[in-house]
């Protein structure tokens, strides 16, 4: 079944309505999709009106940024780092004017080449020993998380999923503008770039 943008809002909303179970059966099969309708609550009154009526979208949205290791650190997200193509899509740290965000996945990739590589490369053992941080609007959501988050899946389960990727477990709900950094430490020096992809869904005007 298709779901308009009012079904979207209403099964968000948890509002009573014929399609609520069809929205969570649609939604099954995305992870970011569900992640989103969760949080529709969230978001200002105006862009669930908007949604509504079909005067803006939501849509896949991967924000990615690189940034080179330097001995035991990298800063791959900085309020100083503007947009450059390959290098960056998120200027200065934040995302654009209206662009709310449900960040539902990180994936972390490595080239020890350059910083326009190919990033396929297996992680050094200094980096698989890493930690990694986020902050938002200078408050950590993420503090001291291992690398390994990226690498491994858990025994016995989820262990075919993809490398490099880190599904959160609690979603969150990023507002325009909001200043954003992502740090990784190591605990010996390593040569190399490292790239970092922001995963889940925004909203568009139309």
């Amino acid at each position: 079944m298709e779901l308009t943008n009012e079904d979207i809002v209403l099964s968000g909303l948890g509002a009573a309505s014929p399609v609520r179970e069809a929205a969570r059966r649609e939604i099954g099969a995305s992870l970011y999709r569900k992640h989103f309708l969760e949080r529709v609550h969230l978001l200002p009154k105006h862009l669930q009106e908007a949604l509504r009526k079909g005067k803006a979208q939501i849509s896949d949205a991967p924000y990615y940024a690189t940034g080179e290791i330097k001995g035991t650190r990298a800063e791959l997200i900085k309020l100083s780092i503007p947009e450059e193509l390959g290098i960056t899509n998120i200027d200065n740290g934040k995302l654009g004017k209206d662009r709310y965000f449900t960040l539902s996945a990180i994936r972390l990739y490595f080239d020890g080449l350059a910083p326009a590589g190919s990033f396929v490369d297996p992680y050094p053992t200094p980096l698989l020993n890493g930690e990694w941080e986020m902050e938002l609007n200078s408050k950590k959501v993420f503090e001291k998380q291992p690398i390994r988050k990226f690498h491994d899946g858990i025994f016995g389960y989820n262990v075919q999923k993809p490398f490099g990727l880190y599904v959160l477990d609690n979603p969150k709900l990023i507002e325009p503008q909001t200043p954003i950094e992502f740090n990784i430490a190591l605990p010996s020096n390593q040569v190399g770039f490292l790239k970092v992809m922001l995963e889940g869904t925004t909203i568009y005007s139309n």
